[in-house]
């Protein structure tokens, strides 16, 4: 089982710290969510992870046997922006595999591009401009674009976000197989909570850049630590098919 341990990471942004010594340790086959309001430094920690923003304190990140985990074995899927590119859909994908497309693709990387396309339904698109998609399937593109180079952690930046309700449950589907099929390391930064419950197995709750709470969301998700971290008073029960609901009530009075 691989493994990642966080230790002490803190980042700032000139003289603003946004992350302060959080620390987790993360295990192989968990879907782990980060919470907490804006601005609490959710974003960060997971670019902190990618390596491409610079933080204080130590990431290790290990294989089965030992051997550390390589940049390159970590995928990160950003917030969706805006894309005007040419490429198709089977092209976008491919850059997953194979960074310069000016050479000759090796035929076992067509067919792992053909299979990923395949298993998340978008084959029928691979001929189309990725410019030219919705929003939704321009997300699952992009999640394929991540999935195809079988990354040992995946870090997804609001994958849900301005995707419709099918889209929603679709993207976080496809994160939660691939995570329990390869023994991957997912972490997704997610406002929705009660997608959050559904599909995690592990949460951090992250609080004014400090790590407020960690755990399996049953006991993350506890109304009192959730009102001192997102200032709202809410409601927390069981729908009748057994699903989590956080129900915000009303902007609360309480000091953290």
């Amino acid at each position: 089982m691989i493994s990642m341990e966080l230790s002490d990471i803190s980042v700032s942004y000139q003289s603003k710290s946004v992350l302060k010594s959080v620390s987790s340790l993360l295990y192989g086959g968990q879907l782990v969510s980060i919470i907490g309001p804006n601005g609490t430094g959710k974003t960060t920690l997971i670019k902190a992870i990618a390596k491409l923003i610079k933080f204080k304190g130590t990431i290790h990140a290990k294989n089965t046997d030992g051997t550390n985990i390589l940049t390159h074995e970590i995928a990160y899927v950003p917030q969706m922006t805006v894309t005007t590119t040419d490429l198709s859909v089977f092209e976008m994908v491919l850059l997953g595999r194979v960074k310069d497309l000016s050479w000759k693709v090796e035929e076992i990387h067509l067919h792992a591009v053909t299979k990923i396309l395949e298993e998340l339904e978008l084959i029928h698109l691979c001929y189309t401009p990725f410019s030219s998609l919705s929003g939704g399937q321009k997300q699952l593109v992009i999640m394929a674009q991540a999935l195809v180079s079988s990354p040992k952690i995946l870090l997804l930046d609001e994958p849900t976000s301005a995707l419709d309700l099918r889209h929603q449950l679709q993207v976080l589907d496809i994160a939660k197989k691939y995570t329990k099929d390869t023994g991957a390391i997912t972490i997704v930064v997610i406002h929705d909570l009660g997608l959050a419950a559904r599909y995690s197995d592990y949460m951090i709750l992250l609080n004014e850049g400090y790590s407020s709470k960690q755990g399996d969301p049953i006991n993350v998700l506890d109304a009192h630590l959730l009102e001192k971290a997102y200032k709202v008073e809410v409601d927390v029960t069981t729908s009748k098919k057994g699903y989590t609901t956080i129900t915000p009530i009303k902007p609360s009075t309480l000091i953290s």
